[in-house]
């Protein structure tokens, strides 16, 4: 769903690579995104499976927003009363979601809201199967992103997966779900020796981390963290994001009297 071409970003990210893949109706599409993540030496692939359909996204609904953006009369007002935004919107390259534009023409050519195209576009039959085979046809490291039970941990380690990412998608799909965190613990006893475990979700400060890695989470993800960011002041604003977070973590780790990261256990934990 990304607006660079993972070519692109290849020759400019020479750091470990994650591709976040949604499982497609097309399987030109699924087996294109595989091919384009082997030729740009990307390490890993997570694939999505807490987003067959879109949530009920009210913000969306009540914004107007959608991919590429469709202009209306408050998007024109927001143009109007922010000049820069219009002037790097109509300055730089045409929008487009660079791994799907050959394929389909909804979020490159054809405004869609992002609850849309998950209800339109993706395989909402994808199971088990499917991820096993998508795996073997990867070949290396895979997660599998939004596994929030027990059974569905272990069901991840049976088909070979690398590592899981414990989310709810940012809490923007079901409504009630529960916190990433508050799954953590009974999924690290039941499969934290036999596969990695990340936390993604809420994750906004240093303290989050240190929380989770010591509940027994391997590491953690964020989204907004680094989007927001950059959303407003671009790559500075990602860099100073990424410096606060380390700072914080730096700084919170001297305060708990921990000098590496294998000092972290759950005596620093206590719940309600």
């Amino acid at each position: 769903m990304g607006t660079y071409s993972l070519k692109k970003i290849a020759e400019h990210v020479s750091t470990p690579k994650i591709f976040q893949f949604y499982f497609h109706k097309d399987r030109g599409l699924n087996n294109s995104m595989i091919e384009q993540c082997k030729e740009a030496k990307f390490d890993a692939i997570a694939l999505t499976v807490d987003t067959i359909t879109g949530g009920n996204r009210e913000r969306d609904l009540k914004t107007g927003f959608t991919s590429p953006p469709r202009l209306t009369l408050a998007s024109l007002i927001s143009f109007a009363t922010h000049p820069m935004w219009a002037f790097n919107y109509f300055t730089h390259e045409k929008f487009e979601l660079s791994q799907l534009k050959d394929y389909i023409k909804e979020g490159s050519n054809l405004a869609i809201s992002v609850g849309d195209y998950f209800s339109s576009m993706l395989d909402q039959n994808m199971n088990w199967s499917d991820a096993e085979k998508l795996r073997s046809q990867w070949g290396g490291h895979f997660c599998l992103k939004g596994v929030m039970s027990v059974d569905d941990a272990k069901k991840a380690v049976d088909i070979g997966a690398s590592a899981i990412m414990i989310s709810n998608h940012g809490g923007r799909q079901l409504d009630g779900s529960r916190a990433p965190f508050d799954q953590l613990k009974e999924i690290v006893d039941a499969v934290g020796d036999k596969i990695e475990i990340i936390c993604d979700g809420g994750i906004r400060r240093g303290t989050h981390v240190l929380k989770a890695l010591s509940l027994g989470a391997k590491a953690c993800s964020g989204g907004r963290f680094y989007l927001y960011a950059l959303a407003a002041a671009g790559q500075k604003g990602v860099e100073k994001a990424l410096n606060n977070m380390h700072t914080e973590i730096i700084r919170d780790m001297k305060l708990m009297g921990c000098k590496k990261i294998s000092d972290l256990s759950r005596n620093n934990i206590r719940f309600r």
